[in-house]
C-alpha cells in the first residue's frame, strides 16, 4: 500500500470498447471490464454477462466416473456400508454432505469420516483405514482428497478396503490404485473444464448417478436442472470457499447458487445464515460471494481447524432448527476464538521475521514454532504472503510428541504467490518432507524438525532460480483509469451485470487521479478512514478499511492518487455511490514536490560543508529529536511526517540530527516487515553518552564555522 509504483492500469482497444459498447447496450466502462477478461467477440461477451457461456458440461466426459458410478450403484443395491472420507475445510465439508444426503436418500448404508486436524492433519492416513474398517465398511469414498496418497490406498487394499477417490488437486505422475480415481487434473482426463472445486467434482458424481438411475446413463437437462435444485446452494458454498475462479462452470454453479441461497431450504444454512447476522437482522445482509468468502465461510473453516470438522457437516444435514441454531452459535462463538489466536500468532510470526527473514536476499518465508495452533498457521501464512509478496511457509509443532529417535514432526502450512508453483518447489524439497500436497497458491506440508533449515535453505534456493518478476511484492491492477465523476450509481449496476465476482473474475477496481481529500474522519477507534474525495466539482464518500489515514501522514487538503471499487452504500432506505479504497498514494504533483524537497536535503546531508550554520542542530534540537524518537521506538518512520513535528527546525536541521544519531550509533532505521518499501526507526542500546559533535557529518558542518 501507499507505493503507486506497483499500480498496473490496463489499457483497452478503444474500437473494442466502443464496438461492445454499441452492441450489447452497454456504457465504455462495463465494456472495457469484458475485454480485460478476455471477451471482445460480442456474442462471447454478451453470453458472458447472461451467465450462459457455459452448459453443464456432460459428468460423464470425466475419466473414471463411469467406473465410480457403477460400483457405488452397486453398493447401494447390495446393502454395502459406504464411509465417505473428507477433508476438514468447507470444500470438504460440503462435499460430505452433499454426498452423504444423496446416498442416504437412495437408500445407502452410509456413513462419513472426517480426520482431525489436530491428531491425523491432512489427507488419507492408515490409522483411520483400521477403524474405518472396524466399522464393518466396504467401500470408501474420499471427497477432495487421496489424489497424492499412494501409499495409504495401498494399505487400504491391503485390508480389505476398495475405495474410490475422488478430488481436485494437482496430480502427481502416480496415481493412487484405487477401483475409480475422479479428478478432471488427471492427466488422461479429457473433461473440458479443470477448476472445478472438490464439491464441484461430488456434484458431477450425483449427477452422473442421477442419470444412471433414472435415465439409462443418457444426458437429460431437466436432471441436471433438479439437480442444481437440491444440492446447488451447499455447492456454492464450498466452491467460493475453496477460492475457485469464478469462470466457466464454476460461474454457472455460483450465479444459481447465490440466487438458491436467498431462499435456502436447508435448515442448518439458514441458521447459521441468522447467527452470522446475514438474515434476520435489523438490516440484513445481500447474500453475494464475497458474504460467503468473508463471513459465513471462515465459520464453517473455524471449527475444522480448532475442533472436529463434523459438527459444520451435522450443520448441513439437520433438519432441526434448534439443533442448527446450537451448532450455528457453536461455530460462531469457535471463530471468535480463531480470530483472537490468529492475532496472536500473527504478531509472533511477525517478531521472528525480524530476525530470521531479509527482505533484501531471501525469496521465502519459513517459519517454526512449538507455540502455535497448527490449525490458524494457514491464515496467518496468507497475511504475511499478501504484506511481502513472496511465498510463506509456516510450520507448527505444537504437541507433536518425538520418536524413538527424538525428532518431531510439524504440520505446515504454504502460501504462494502467482508465478511460483508451489506444489512444484515442494516436490524439489520432497526429500526433506514427510509429506506434502495442494495446490499450485497454497499446500500442506509435515517435516522432521531436523530438517526444516535445510527446507528452508533449498526452498529458498529453488525460488530464487525461477525466471520470474525479480520483484514479487504485491501489485494492484486496476482496470481502467477513470474520472471521480464516472463514480454514480449507473456505473455501479452497469459494474453487477458481470456479477458473480470472485476468484478468476474479481472485483473491478479503477484508478483515479488527483482528488482532493476535503473531509476525514477516524472510524472505530482508528481502524478505519472514512473521508470525502472531491475534483472539479464532484464529491463522493469513501472508505478505506484497516487502515488510520492520519497515522500514514495523510491529512485533509492532499491531492492523492487512489485505487477503489464502486459501491452502493445502503443506509436507512438511502441509496449512495461509495468508493471502497484498495491502495492510495499522494499525487504525482504532491511526490515531487516531497522529492523535491528530499533532493534538497539529501545533497546538504551528503556535502556537510555546504550546511549553513542555521540548519546545524544545537544540544537543544539533539534533545528535542531524540526525546521524540523515544516515543516512536520500533515504529513506522517517514521523514516528512517526523520532520513536520518540529515547527521551529528546518528539514535539513532534522535529517542532519538524524544522521548524526545515526553515524553515533544511536538509532538505526531499518526496513519495516511489515510494510514492505516503508521503514522503522529503533533505538540502540548503547553504554555512557555520546558526542555527536564528533560524528562524521558535524565535524564536517562545524569546520567552517569554527575556522
Amino acid at each position: 500500500m501507499f507505493d503507486s509504483s506497483k499500480w498496473i492500469i490496463k489499457t483497452q482497444s478503444d474500437s473494442d470498447v466502443a464496438l461492445l459498447s454499441k452492441e450489447l447496450k452497454i456504457d465504455s466502462l462495463c465494456a472495457r471490464l469484458l475485454i480485460n477478461r478476455g471477451y471482445v467477440d460480442v456474442e462471447q461477451a454478451k453470453s458472458f454477462i447472461e451467465k450462459s457461456d457455459v452448459c453443464f458440461h456432460n459428468p460423464f466426459l470425466l475419466k473414471d466416473i463411469k467406473k465410480a458410478v457403477g460400483i457405488i450403484k452397486k453398493a447401494i443395491e447390495n446393502q454395502e456400508k459406504i464411509t465417505i472420507y473428507g477433508d476438514y475445510d468447507v470444500d470438504g465439508v460440503s462435499s460430505v454432505s452433499i454426498l452423504y444426503m444423496y446416498l442416504k436418500d437412495c437408500g445407502a448404508d452410509v456413513d462419513y469420516y472426517i480426520p482431525t486436524r489436530e491428531n491425523e492433519g491432512y489427507g488419507l492416513n492408515k490409522a483411520a483405514f483400521d477403524t474405518i474398517k472396524k466399522r464393518g465398511t466396504d467401500l470408501i469414498i474420499t471427497v477432495d482428497t487421496g489424489i497424492t496418497a499412494i501409499d495409504e490406498i495401498d494399505y487400504a487394499n491391503s485390508i480389505g478396503l476398495r475405495v474410490i477417490v475422488t478430488d481436485h488437486h494437482e496430480c502427481r505422475p502416480e496415481i493412487p490404485n484405487a477401483e475409480a480415481v475422479v479428478n478432471p487434473k488427471r492427466p488422461d482426463c479429457e473433461y473440458p473444464f479443470k477448476e472445478l472445486s472438490g464439491v464441484g467434482v461430488v456434484f458431477k458424481i450425483l449427477c452422473a448417478l442421477e442419470l444412471e438411475i433414472i435415465n439409462g446413463g443418457e444426458y437429460n437437462h431437466y436432471t441436471i436442472k433438479d439437480m442444481c435444485q437440491r444440492y446447488i446452494d451447499i455447492v456454492t458454498i464450498g466452491t467460493i470457499a475453496d477460492v475457485m475462479p469464478l469462470v466457466g462452470e464454476n460461474r454457472v454453479i455460483v450465479h444459481l447458487g447465490l440466487e438458491l441461497l436467498k431462499n435456502t431450504r436447508n435448515v442448518g444454512i439458514k441458521s447459521l445464515f441468522r447467527a452470522a447476522g446475514i438474515i434476520g437482522g435489523s438490516s440484513p445482509k445481500n447474500i453475494t460471494a464475497s458474504t460467503i468468502s468473508f463471513t459465513v465461510a471462515p465459520k464453517i473453516n473455524a471449527v475444522g481447524r480448532m475442533g472436529s470438522a463434523e459438527r459444520a457437516v451435522k450443520l448441513f444435514l439437520t433438519d432441526s432448527v434448534i439443533h442448527a441454531d446450537s451448532i450455528a452459535e457453536e461455530l460462531c462463538a469457535i471463530n471468535r476464538e480463531r480470530q483472537d489466536m490468529e492475532n496472536i500468532i500473527y504478531r509472533d510470526a511477525i517478531k521472528k521475521l525480524e530476525n530470521e527473514f531479509d527482505p533484501e536476499k531471501d525469496k521465502v518465508v519459513v517459519l517454526a514454532s512449538d507455540k502455535w495452533h497448527h490449525g490458524v498457521i494457514g491464515i496467518v501464512a496468507s497475511r504475511i504472503t499478501e504484506k511481502l509478496g513472496v511465498p510463506t511457509v509456516l510450520i507448527s509443532f505444537d504437541g507433536a510428541e518425538p520418536d524413538e529417535n527424538g525428532v518431531k514432526t510439524g504440520k505446515g502450512s504454504v502460501r504462494s504467490v502467482e508465478g511460483i508453483n508451489i506444489v512444484e518447489a515442494l516436490t524439489h524439497c520432497s526429500d526433506l518432507l514427510c509429506k506434502f500436497g495442494g495446490h499450485a497458491l497454497a499446500a500442506g506440508l509435515s517435516i522432521e524438525e531436523t530438517n526444516v533449515n535445510k527446507f528452508r535453505e533449498k526452498l529458498n534456493e529453488y525460488i530464487s532460480g525461477l525466471t520470474v518478476d525479480a520483484d514479487l511484492r504485491p501489485k494492484t491492477e486496476a482496470e481502467a483509469l477513470i474520472d471521480i465523476s464516472d463514480a454514480t450509481e449507473q456505473t455501479a449496476e452497469y459494474i453487477s451485470l458481470l456479477e458473480p465476482y470472485g476468484a478468476g473474475n474479481p472485483i473491478p477496481l479503477f484508478a483515479m487521479k488527483d482528488v482532493v481529500i476535503t473531509e476525514m474522519t477516524a472510524l472505530s477507534n482508528g481502524k478505519h478512514t472514512k473521508m470525502t474525495l472531491s475534483r472539479n466539482g464532484f464529491d463522493v464518500g469513501a472508505v478505506i478499511f484497516g487502515t488510520n489515514l492520519s497515522d500514514e501522514g495523510f491529512s485533509v487538503g492532499d491531492e492523492v492518487d487512489i485505487i477503489c471499487s464502486i459501491d452502493i452504500n445502503e443506509f436507512r432506505g438511502e441509496r449512495n455511490v461509495q468508493l471502497i479504497l484498495r491502495d492510495i498514494d499522494r499525487s504525482s504533483s504532491e511526490k515531487a514536490k516531497v522529492e523535491a524537497e528530499a533532493k534538497k536535503i539529501k545533497e546538504y546531508v551528503d556535502n556537510p560543508a555546504k550546511i549553513s550554520p542555521d540548519d546545524i542542530p544545537t544540544r537543544s534540537d539533539f534533545v528535542e529529536i531524540y526525546n521524540e524518537i523515544r516515543k516512536i521506538n520500533g515504529g513506522k518512520f517517514n521523514f516528512a511526517m517526523f520532520a513536520a513535528k518540529f515547527s521551529e527546525m528546518s528539514g535539513v536541521k532534522v535529517a542532519v540530527a538524524i544522521e548524526a544519531l545515526k553515524q553515533a550509533g544511536i538509532i538505526q532505521i531499518k526496513s519495516d516487515i511489515k510494510r514492505p518499501g516503508a521503514s522503522r526507526i529503533v533505538m540502540n542500546k548503547i553504554e555512557g553518552k555520546s558526542d555527536l559533535t564528533k560524528t562524521p557529518i558535524m565535524t564536517e558542518a562545524l569546520k567552517e564555522k569554527n575556522e
